[in-house]
């Protein structure tokens, strides 16, 4: 009797983080979960772990872990277990720690799979990447002879030393389609739909339904940015501006809701108010069919496109509640060489029609960069005060320098660690670009500028609401 044919199948992992601090603000692998939608579609069996799984039964059982918890809309607190502080970062007073599951319950939900033909592992942050690693360890302990191949921001922006340090058996920066061939000869298996790999705009929707448990969907609707920031990777990582139709997006909405009833929805978009036409029919579809939910925007927001109050009033009717705006900086010399973007008038305006639109002032935050190799202290100070004027709340976005970007040479240049050979030191909390003139001890003389200017402001709004007069008869 013949043996029954069986698909071959891959295992997909999203690795543990290893940092001072991670907070779950809408993080999903959406990359990894188009990947496997890829691979599923072209017949392979698949499967994921989530390491960073913040409601995984057996891991909220263990003693030796610091219990994670849930937030507003979907958020909330991985849980933790302190670890040894790598040695580049001892000179912080600060615990480092294992963001995610327990490693034993990693090691059991892998134990009872088949062993794959092939596993892929994704990565984040150039700095976390010794949980990456150790990530890679559990899996080459557990399946020898399976491939293991990794991809994600890390890979791609330092796929040397992620070649010398991962453990991964192959480091993937290539474009998708040869990664599709390269795949068929490792799994000596043709993929049915390989006409989808190199159009992404038709890629299937997001494996969503492989994550265990969800509080909140991502979404994206484009790919790319415009913009060339000198401080930003996105034109690096994804050179091609991309936008999805509109059944797309209302698909990747719908397909999480339907199943588990969830109606808070991050946007990954870098761009997503530029030059992306299937956003509005999108929503339009939605609210048409009766549909409410929150939709969040953790990456920047470009502030000129809402210089347009009637696009101000549609996202309000949409269901938008939590926005961040992109400011990054309000001296004109720092806006011109930073892209060009746009100017404090315009956000002073985008602020405004926001407010009009029906946004309370607690729903809109703008982000500041802090710490690039040219920055002053009193300049962030002013964009900060700048920031509550308008009627905002102020989040310092810390520098991390990032490879191949324009500011990475200045970074090198100005630095006194050793940031081109020790992605550690690429951590926003240690601050590589620190001088004499922006010590350690300035950047947190700001971070608490900000937080008390938003602490103030909320305490404002409260008093406001309960002083106001009642409408109750």
């Amino acid at each position: 009797m013949s043996r029954r044919f069986e698909p071959p199948f891959v295992l997909f992992v999203n690795p543990w983080i290893t940092d001072f601090a991670a907070y779950d603000l809408w993080a999903k692998p959406l990359g990894l979960l188009f990947l496997a939608a890829l691979f599923r579609e072209g017949g392979c069996r698949v499967a994921l772990v989530d390491c960073l799984d913040r409601h995984d039964p057996e891991t909220e059982e263990r003693p030796d872990v610091l219990p994670g918890g849930d937030r507003k809309y979907g958020t909330g607190k991985y849980p933790k277990m302190p670890i040894p502080t790598p040695e580049p970062l001892q000179g912080l007073s600060r615990t480092f720690y294992r963001y995610g599951i327990h490693p034993e319950s990693f090691r059991k939900k892998l134990q009872p799979l088949p062993r794959p033909d092939l596993i892929c592992v994704t990565s984040a942050m150039t700095y976390w990447y010794p949980g990456v690693a150790e990530t890679i360890a559990h899996l080459n302990d557990v399946f020898p002879k399976s491939p293991v191949w990794l991809g994600g921001i890390y890979a791609r922006l330092c796929p040397e030393h992620a070649r010398r340090t991962s453990g991964a058996d192959r480091v993937c920066t290539e474009p998708l389609a040869e990664t599709l061939a390269r795949a068929e000869t490792v799994l000596n298996f043709r993929l049915s739909n390989r006409h989808r790999w190199d159009s992404p705009a038709h890629f299937p929707l997001p494996a969503l339904d492989l994550l265990p448990r969800l509080t909140y969907g991502p979404v994206i609707a484009s790919l790319g940015c415009p913009y060339r920031c000198p401080y930003c990777a996105s034109s690096r990582l994804q050179p091609q501006r991309i936008a999805f139709p509109a059944e797309t997006v209302a698909g990747q909405i719908l397909q999480v809701h339907e199943r588990t009833g969830v109606r808070d929805f991050a946007f990954y978009d870098d761009a997503l108010l530029l030059g992306n036409p299937g956003l509005r029919p999108a929503l339009e579809r939605l609210r048409g069919e009766g549909r409410t939910f929150r939709f969040h925007t953790p990456n920047a927001l470009h502030i000129r496109a809402l210089t347009d109050p009637d696009l101000c009033r549609f996202l309000y009717e949409s269901g938008f509640t939590t926005l961040r705006l992109g400011l990054e900086t309000t001296r004109p010399d720092k806006q011109k060489a930073w892209g060009g973007k746009l100017e404090v008038e315009m956000f002073q305006l985008a602020v405004e029609n926001l407010l009009q639109a029906g946004f309370a002032s607690e729903q809109i935050g703008a982000y500041l960069l802090c710490g690039l190799p040219d920055q002053t202290v009193e300049e962030v100070a002013e964009a900060v005060e700048t920031v509550r004027r308008a009627g905002a709340l102020p989040y310092l976005a810390e520098y991390s320098p990032i490879p191949g970007t324009a500011a990475w040479n200045q970074a090198v240049r100005q630095s006194p660690f050793p940031i081109e050979t020790e992605p550690l030191t690429h951590n926003n909390t240690f601050f590589a670009c620190r001088r004499p003139d922006f010590t350690l001890e300035d950047l947190q003389d700001l971070k608490r500028l900000a937080q008390t200017a938003r602490a103030q402001f909320r305490k404002a709004q409260k008093t406001f609401k309960s002083e106001a007069p009642s409408t109750e008869l």
